[in-house]
């Protein structure tokens, strides 16, 4: 039981510091930069690395606090977060085989369009965005792209390493008869 509240705690921390980090330091950074979605990546590993439950509970947890220091309305980053869950869990069981790094590619690529696609609507009908459809601005577009491709490193980076620190893939030969 002990053990169960120690990973709880564990997991509540790394997710409220992932949370900082994202809130603080990367959307700061120049517009090249600050679209690093490092909540959305961590989200998408939660999802692939462990279970759907365990990818919600992330996304409360970082919804919660991203809302809680964000300028959008209370519970922007919670139903964003939500969907972009639902989707990927979605396309995860349907679409994707087996869970290979193309497969972790993909759904990250495809999580970072939902994710600013949910994003652009959200903010589009709440009334929060500025100019018109966000379809149509370049901003969105150039957005999406450099957010696409930081989540692809991330994403390459982060399978890489677990691949190193776990025994889940070795690569596994056929013998020849």
């Amino acid at each position: 039981m002990l053990k169960k509240i120690g990973q709880i705690f564990f997991l509540v921390l790394l997710l409220s510091g992932v949370a900082i980090v994202q809130f603080s330091f990367i959307f700061p950074l120049p517009t090249i930069y600050s679209q690093i979605n490092l909540a959305a990546i961590v989200l998408v590993f939660t999802l692939f690395f462990f279970d759907f439950r365990s990818a919600l509970y992330a996304s409360l947890i970082l919804g919660f606090w991203l809302d809680l220091y964000s300028f959008n309305f209370f519970g922007f980053y919670l139903f964003l977060f939500f969907f972009t869950i639902l989707l990927a869990n979605w396309i995860l069981k349907t679409w994707l085989t087996n869970r290979s790094l193309y497969s972790f590619l993909l759904l990250i690529l495809l999580a970072a369009l939902a994710y600013n696609l949910f994003s652009g609507f959200l903010s589009y009908f709440s009334g929060t965005s500025s100019g018109g459809f966000f379809l149509w601005r370049a901003s969105f577009w150039s957005n999406l792209f450099y957010g696409a491709l930081w989540s692809e490193l991330a994403g390459l980076l982060m399978f890489s390493l677990a691949g190193a620190l776990t025994r889940r893939f070795q690569p596994f030969f056929l013998e020849k008869k």
